[in-house]
């Protein structure tokens, strides 16, 4: 299979490197295109007002000076050139940190997902938990079955879709099979927390996830903080809210 492998952490780090590695064992054609520097938090951003570049490590690796929905586009337009040479698939990560629930808004692994799928072609973010990670060989693993998996069920690819893919931070022998989820919800995010610098200046760091709410089975956040599991979720690409035509209909009445 083609695939165009990026992610948000930069293109030196461990995760996509390890995917990397993992699919071109498995005898898969694979490019990165990936930011220069980590852009967690970017979402879907582009740059609009600063000046892009892009840099080749060699004929499989290249590195952006922009964000992660950034990096899709010049692959698709720089490296792969024309619609008739794009890859098969687009994948992103795996993401150092879960993406579960809310993090979807903020994830530039998942941004970069989903601008793959506005582009047409299937987009699927891959993520894992924690703050140690021990066990990138087994997430890339994991990455590399899903793919054989599609492989095997190619009419899939040929509609795109977003996929966002969370996997336990655990030896590969001790990863169960993946569950098909939705999103799930945590508390909202610790408060800011303040810091003053030597020189005085007064800054703020984001403050860490809140912990999950009691989650019913089925969602993200059960399938993979509570029960350590794997979780599938497919995400709409436009987020239109059909509950509320009617209601903005009947404004107008």
């Amino acid at each position: 299979m083609r695939i165009l492998l990026t992610n948000d952490d930069g293109y030196r780090a461990q995760g996509i490197n390890q995917v990397f590695h993992a699919l071109l064992a498995a005898k898969h054609d694979v490019v990165i295109v990936a930011p220069e520097l980590n852009s967690s938090g970017a979402s879907q951003s582009i740059a609009v007002y600063s000046p892009i570049e892009i840099h080749k490590v060699n004929e499989r690796i290249y590195y952006v000076s922009t964000t992660p929905a950034d990096s899709v586009r010049l692959g698709l337009q720089i490296v792969y050139k024309d619609q008739n040479n794009y890859p098969d698939l687009v994948i992103s990560g795996v993401n150092l940190g879960e993406n579960v629930g809310e993090d979807v808004m903020y994830s530039g692994t998942v941004g970069a997902a989903k601008e793959a799928a506005l582009h047409g072609i299937p987009g699927i973010a891959f993520s894992t938990a924690g703050y140690e990670f021990n066990h990138l060989d087994a997430a890339a693993r994991v990455v590399v079955d899903l793919i054989a998996r599609l492989d095997k069920n190619s009419e899939v690819l040929k509609s795109p879709f977003l996929w966002n893919v969370n996997i336990p931070n655990k030896p590969y022998d001790q990863i169960g099979e993946f569950e098909v989820t939705e999103l799930g919800k945590r508390k909202p995010h610790y408060p800011f927390e303040k810091q003053v610098t030597p020189r005085g200046r007064v800054i703020y760091w984001q403050g860490l996830p809140g912990e999950p709410e009691s989650e019913r089975l089925g969602t993200d956040v059960a399938v993979h903080i509570l029960q350590k599991n794997i979780s599938i979720t497919p995400l709409q690409v436009l987020p239109t809210d059909y509950n509320q035509m009617p209601v903005i209909a009947a404004l107008a009445v």
